[in-house]
């Protein structure tokens, strides 16, 4: 697909999968990092998050990883990666967050339910994205991520559940549209920020990896506190201007009429937590 075609693809159905984006030799440089992480980090709470099963420690989430490792650093700013985030979101880029998940064998993993980020963390526009990419091939029974398509341009889905913000939408998705992306090692996805998705059992032996990237425009601006957004600008404005990877700094907030809802009260600001909560 030319550039063009990617983008239209895009803005009709909220998501995008690139394959072989990132060379098999990074991989392996990248793969190789997250082992030594594993074997010298496994019990570190600042580094790894983690879910006990039968008194048994699993990893579940290296929070972070542009912070904790220059390799890493480096991939979120990828040049092939952000031409396609800048075509994306209009010529301008921000960093937002970083988060490496595994997904456990079998149903010790669990399902991650239906949601939108844009539940999270709402701004004044919705020019942001989220950046998947596969560090170990994944298809079907990997439990992919899964997404609906379209639904980027339709409602806010209710994340709240007894008045509290639960992370997940509390009505059924129809199956029938659902796209699975999957892709060998080496493959990226970008799904819109109101994009609905979630990714089912993985039914493999490994703990299928995924590094995520969250992107926004530079005039997208956070309305509530952004527990994922690396710096927050009302605490540091300095260090947030210093997470714009292409154009430049503003004040003066794009805003545009898209459905919002503070994602508050909220008991935890791990997705895994909250999508257990009743």
């Amino acid at each position: 697909m030319t550039v063009e075609a990617d983008f239209k693809f895009y803005k009709k159905n909220g998501f995008l999968i690139k394959k072989d984006l990132i060379s098999k030799n990074n991989l392996k440089i990248i793969n190789k990092e997250i082992q030594n992480l594993r074997v010298k980090k496994f019990n570190d709470k600042n580094f790894f998050e983690h879910k006990i099963i039968n008194k048994k420690k699993y990893l579940i989430r290296l929070k972070d990883p542009h912070l904790k490792s220059k390799i890493f650093y480096n991939l979120s700013r990828n040049k092939k990666i952000i031409d396609i985030v800048s075509k994306l979101l209009g010529g301008t880029v921000r960093f937002h967050h970083s988060k490496l998940n595994f997904k456990l064998p079998q149903k010790n993993g669990g399902v991650v339910d239906w949601h939108q980020d844009w539940s999270f963390y709402p701004h004044t526009n919705d020019d942001l994205l989220a950046v998947g990419i596969y560090l170990e091939d994944c298809f079907e029974d990997n439990g992919p991520l899964k997404v609906l398509p379209g639904s980027q341009k339709g409602k806010l889905f209710d994340h709240h559940y007894n008045g509290n913000f639960v992370g997940k939408i509390n009505a059924k998705i129809n199956s029938k549209k659902v796209v699975s992306l999957t892709g060998t090692a080496g493959t990226v996805t970008f799904h819109h920020v109101r994009t609905a998705h979630a990714s089912g059992f993985n039914l493999t032996d490994n703990s299928r990896p995924l590094m995520l990237f969250g992107f926004a425009a530079v005039d997208a601006w956070p309305l509530t506190y952004d527990v994922r957004s690396s710096e927050d600008p009302n605490k540091n404005l300095n260090n947030y201007n210093k997470l714009i990877v292409r154009g430049k700094k503003t004040l003066v907030p794009r805003i545009e009429k898209v459905p919002i809802k503070i994602p508050l009260p909220r008991k935890s600001d791990s997705i895994y937590t909250l999508q257990n909560k009743k």
